[in-house]
């Protein structure tokens, strides 16, 4: 299972985050829970697995 964080295409704002087999799923699963069109939601896949550093050495730039 992959994460995929779901946005609404018309005001271009996340809703919903949850755990799925494709995007394609996440997309219908999210349609069904809101009644919005699945062909207005846009799913994309996150990956929890990077991580960030908490605090860079001084003197250095922390790129994301």
């Amino acid at each position: 299972m992959k994460i995929f964080i779901v946005y609404d295409l018309d005001s271009k704002m996340p809703f919903a985050v949850g755990e799925q087999v494709s995007a394609e799923t996440a997309r219908c699963c999210a349609s069904a829970a809101t009644g919005i069109l699945h062909a207005n939601l846009f799913a994309e896949e996150i990956d929890l697995g990077k991580q960030l550093p908490i605090s860079p050495e001084p003197g250095t730039v922390a790129s994301a």
